[in-house]
């Protein structure tokens, strides 16, 4: 299966990453570079070769992102949708292939995903999809509950209005996306939620460790709303209302327990989860050994 071709710097640059039910999702998306230059030309109010020169003198980043960035965002992708399943090994030649870029490139993005904690390089084996362990799962959602409580805490003290205001469209936003089909987008509604209460917290070393987790914590929020129930993923939408009902009310103590309480559940889940998917692994494999 072909994850994803890279383009050069002058196509479209989209990414096609997975296919699920039939349907590929579109994953990256950036403008070709003549559009860049047009942008660039009408913000600056430039015409001809002194438009073309600035975009190629312009050291910003965000409009055009590197090859391996690009790698890396197809790569994780793959990984949040399981295209790769955790403990399958994944082999430079063959991602090379599939995604259309070098193997340096593929090098890279791994390098970075295993930063992550999205993939583990064992020594003589090379890099596999992590598969995260009872207890690994059990201190992410502890990290979680400590620093997400304390920045509620903080946002209510240090929020703007237009934190505030933001927060509620992001919360909206995460209701929309609110079903198993949608599970990916939803985990990155959720992402924003949480990083405009971190943003409104104020505190940018906070945010730099909550960062370590990032990746892990997307895709246990990915892989949970993907086989929760609907009433489950309601509850879930009611509780997060509840503490922005805290936050608007500026209680801290409130917004405080409500968001270690919402963590802690979704801990509870995750590890069910990992339980279960254990004890249904191990009766395959016993199965297999009684068929042969």
């Amino acid at each position: 299966m072909r994850i994803g071709a890279i383009p050069g710097p002058r196509s479209n640059s989209i990414f096609l990453v997975y296919r699920q039910t039939g349907i590929w999702s579109t994953v990256f998306k950036s403008a070709t570079c003549d559009e860049r230059v047009e942008r660039v030309a009408v913000m600056k109010g430039m015409t001809g070769e002194d438009a073309a020169m600035h975009e190629w003198t312009d050291w910003s980043i965000a409009d055009s992102p590197t090859l391996r960035e690009q790698t890396v965002v197809t790569l994780r992708e793959a990984l949040f949708n399981e295209v790769f399943k955790p403990g399958d090994k994944l082999v430079e030649r063959k991602l090379a292939e599939q995604t259309g870029v070098s193997r340096t490139s593929i090098r890279e993005a791994l390098s970075q995903l295993e930063s992550e904690g999205l993939v583990t390089r064992v020594a003589g084996k090379g890099m596999f999809v992590t598969r995260l362990s009872e207890r690994e799962v059990r201190q992410i959602y502890e990290a979680r509950a400590i620093l997400e409580s304390a920045m509620a805490r903080l946002f209510v003290e240090r929020a703007s209005q237009e934190q505030m205001d933001e927060l509620a469209r992001r919360i909206s936003e995460a209701g929309e996306t609110d079903t198993s089909e949608l599970a990916r987008q939803h985990a990155e509604k959720l992402d924003a939620v949480w990083d405009i209460i971190m943003q409104g917290a104020g505190n940018d070393i906070t945010r730099q460790m909550t960062f370590l987790l990032h990746g892990r914590v997307t895709y246990l929020r990915t892989v949970t709303t993907r086989v929760a129930s609907a009433e489950r993923r309601r509850n879930t939408m009611a509780l997060l209302h509840g503490i922005f009902d805290a936050l608007r009310a500026r209680d801290a103590d409130l917004a405080e327990k409500l968001t270690r309480g919402y963590v802690e559940r979704s801990a509870a889940f995750a590890l069910s989860l990992l339980r279960d998917s254990g004890q249904n692994a191990r009766s395959s494999s016993r199965k297999q050994r009684i068929d042969t």
